[in-house]
């Protein structure tokens, strides 16, 4: 992937707006805000270069995902970097002061010293089906959350039948919103993603379910050129401490995707 070489936007994210910073050039900070909706984004791109500028943005999962969308398919270079990454940075310079307009200065000044790699946007069919893995999460979290309620209930030694048939529907409409949703998954999957996925589900342990989360965290592990990256990416990676004659690891490099480290830790 190459690496971005133009003067650089830092974009810090919020639910609301989205504060950016940037050098204008007669080498001038320019730090303001922009409403974090479409119609505002695509006014703030039309005003920009795609030849003179690119976007660093801050990671915030859906929040970020609009900006980083209409930044890319604009054309302009875009890269998405780890919150954790900006406030590590912030200790390395000494900065105290936490603020949007801080923030976004400090994401540009990231990228221009790191000059991180820019973001393969997911192909359609891989962010439609991680909405729809997330959507069957929820439901499965949801069923077993009030299947544990109805097994609690059942121990009183009065049960009020109105309570307890509410929580039998509930359970098996959520049952029947599952059995769409798993329904809905073959659909998603190119002959490409398929067989990315048997290769996975050769590994022992590995199922449907964890295959398909596998294969939409990393856009078809297409992101990745090593098995060092990916390792990191996860959080599986060993770290080390060295210090004169004191040598150990203090454990894992814990730095993202919770989730997939539980799946891999079951499977294993």
């Amino acid at each position: 992937m190459s690496k971005i070489s133009k003067k650089v936007i830092g974009v810090d994210v919020g639910a609301k707006f989205l504060t950016v910073s940037f050098n204008d050039f007669e080498n001038r900070d320019q730090v303001f805000n922009i409403e974090n909706t479409q119609r505002s984004i695509l006014s703030f791109l039309k005003k920009l270069r795609i030849e003179d500028y690119c976007f660093v943005i801050e990671a915030t999962g859906n929040y970020s995902s609009r900006i980083l969308h209409l930044s890319l398919v604009q054309g302009f270079e875009s890269s998405l970097i780890n919150c954790m990454s900006v406030k590590h940075f912030a200790r390395m310079k000494n900065i105290i002061s936490k603020t949007d307009a801080e923030d976004a200065k400090l994401i540009r000044l990231y990228g221009e010293m790191f000059k991180p790699d820019i973001y393969t946007s997911k192909s359609v069919d891989i962010e439609h089906l991680d909405q729809e893995l997330k959507l069957l999460n929820d439901l499965e979290e949801e069923k077993r959350r009030y299947g544990v309620k109805l097994k609690s209930l059942r121990y009183n030694a009065q049960i009020n039948p109105n309570t307890e048939k509410h929580y039998e529907r509930r359970l098996q409409q959520l049952e029947k919103e599952i059995k769409e949703v798993i329904s809905r998954l073959p659909g998603l999957q190119d002959e490409e993603f398929k067989e990315t996925k048997a290769l996975l589900q050769s590994v022992s342990g590995i199922g449907e379910k964890t295959s398909l989360q596998l294969m939409t965290a990393t856009s078809g592990f297409k992101n990745f050129n090593s098995a060092k990256s990916l390792s990191k990416y996860f959080g599986l990676a060993p770290r080390i401490y060295q210090s004169g004659k004191k040598s150990y690891s203090p454990g894992k490099c814990r730095t993202s995707k919770n989730h997939i480290r539980g799946l891999l830790y079951v499977c294993s």
